[in-house]
């Protein structure tokens, strides 16, 4: 009798929720997706941080690039996966919250078909201008770009790109108009230093060491703090309300995995972001930590999405 009772006991607590996930995970190498081609920032900013993890778990991260359609063919194999914690995908600003808004027919929802994990690291983004334009701070920029409509033109990774909402997003919020330039290579940042256009919000790390040198001006940090590289340099927000760009990676599994998956891999996350290693490395890449709960990150996830839905639909942006 008292064999069975024990028997039914440890059958019982093995078929609680997570039991088996928590006593066991992760019993198998664990497959991240990262849906951009190798060697860019965000597959270095997910590599940083999955091999920490690796390293305090004693398991194995695989790393897969899957690229295509602006990082939603790599979406979609993880938004369709089993949702057992071995497959999970570092996906970024631009494929969960600024791309989804732009393109049509996707096939799953880049907020709802997830389960957040944490916010890995956001990156400081910069109005950046060519110093042919008469401005030495964002209220004379606003002022010269009034009084010139559609002379000055900005640069951007793509039509529906980060830094093409970033440009619709000043535009809206500073009340003047300006001229979209879209470039499928990185001659943006070449034609930007030559002057052939004069504005750009962009990430700070491709930029700082053109700020630096006098070849750019940079009027404001776009992102919501102050940058330390750049030390007095104001917000653009301090001058234009509700302006905000932020730059992010998050890490993600499947809607539908176990509670008790998401919190390991939460706690692993802070461990491993808070590690000197770590944070060394970001510092060293312009990546700022970000570790957020998983219930903090898809709030975050949701007002990014709708902020950028907001854009989209006020500057009339289709991507056909």
């Amino acid at each position: 009798m008292r064999l069975t009772t024990a028997f039914l006991a440890a059958a019982l607590a093995a078929c609680a929720p997570g039991a088996t996930a928590q006593g066991s995970y992760p019993d198998r190498p664990i497959r991240m997706v990262v849906p951009f081609p190798p060697g860019g920032a965000l597959d270095v900013l997910g590599r940083q941080v999955a091999d920490r993890m690796a390293k305090n778990m004693n398991a194995q991260f695989v790393i897969e690039n899957r690229p295509g359609a602006t990082g939603h063919v790599g979406g979609e194999a993880v938004a369709k996966a089993v949702p057992d914690g071995y497959t999970i995908l570092f996906g970024a600003s631009s494929t969960h919250a600024v791309s989804p808004n732009v393109l049509k027919g996707l096939k799953y929802d880049a907020i709802e078909d997830f389960a957040p994990i944490s916010l890995a690291a956001t990156v400081h983004n910069v109005l950046v201008v060519h110093p042919s334009v008469p401005a030495g701070n964002v209220r004379e920029f606003i002022d010269h770009a009034r009084a010139n409509p559609g002379k000055l033109s900005f640069g951007s990774s793509g039509v529906g790109s980060n830094l093409h909402l970033a440009g619709e997003l000043l535009k809206l919020t500073g009340k003047f108009d300006m001229v979209h330039v879209p470039y499928s290579s990185p001659q943006v940042i070449p034609d930007l230093l030559s002057g052939r256009i004069q504005v750009m919000v962009d990430n700070l790390p491709p930029v700082i060491q053109h700020i630096r040198a006098g070849k750019l001006k940079a009027l404001g940090v776009a992102s919501p703090d102050p940058i330390p590289d750049l030390p007095g340099l104001p917000l653009v927000s301090d001058t234009v309300p509700g302006f905000s760009v932020i730059a992010w990676g998050v890490m993600l599994a499947p809607k539908g995995t176990p509670r008790p998956i998401i919190e390991r891999l939460n706690a692993e996350m802070k461990k491993a972001i808070e590690s000197a290693e770590v944070r060394e490395a970001f510092a060293r890449l312009g990546f700022i930590p970000a570790w957020r709960t998983p219930d903090a990150t898809l709030e975050f996830m949701r007002n990014e999405s709708a902020k950028w839905k907001r854009v989209v639909t006020e500057a009339n942006i289709r991507v056909d």
